[in-house]
């Protein structure tokens, strides 16, 4: 290196380090630093905390439906399905679970289901899914053949009330009469966790 390279190197470093310990190479160009006593930034009042809930009505192409009431039946179409995986609410598939519209069944709920007299069982509504929109209930079974062979059926499901979900509901129907996974989710419900 020659004698002037050195100098334009060593005049480089003596800027480099002035603009640093000024503080100038944060600044945008062209800007000057300026000294100032520290400036006192208080923070917002603490607001109230909001609760946000549901609409109480949901409109779909066939009408507007009203979101379930403790208690009170509400006629559903019921499908099952297969998939593995995990669920809306970030647990494994299992018996004893449902996928609802959360706009009409909340998740994290119980729903008690009936086809005609039929009791089929209790199950969680843990789920959600593209093609479950309103008053639709999706049952999982492990059988993507038995999901196949239950089509489309009509029936009614009742949201269970907070203060019952921990009592465990008797199943009606004894385990040997089982012909299918319908009626697991009453079977499971006390071994079921949220």
């Amino acid at each position: 290196m020659k004698k002037t390279d050195w100098i334009r190197l060593a005049l480089a470093v003596a800027i480099a380090l002035i603009f640093v310990k000024t503080g100038a190479a944060k600044l945008p160009l062209g800007s000057t630093l300026i000294q100032h006593s520290p400036v006192v930034v208080y923070g917002e009042p603490m607001l109230r905390p909001l609760i946000v809930t549901a609409k109480k009505s949901v409109y779909i192409a066939r009408g507007v439906l009203e979101r379930a009431a403790e208690g009170v039946p509400v006629k559903v179409s019921l499908t099952q399905y297969c998939l593995k995986g995990e669920t809306r609410r970030g647990r494994f598939v299992r018996p004893g679970i449902v996928a609802s519209d959360p706009r009409i069944f909340p998740l994290a709920r119980y729903v008690e289901v009936y086809m005609g007299d039929k009791y089929i069982g209790r199950y969680l509504v843990d789920d959600t899914g593209g093609n479950v929109k309103g008053a639709t209930l999706d049952i999982w079974t492990p059988s993507c053949r038995q999901a196949t062979r239950f089509g489309r059926q009509w029936g009614q499901a009742i949201l269970v009330a907070r203060e019952e979900e921990q009592i465990p509901h008797p199943a009606p129907i004894e385990i040997n009469d089982i012909q299918d996974l319908r009626a697991i989710g009453s079977l499971l419900d006390g071994i079921a966790k949220r």
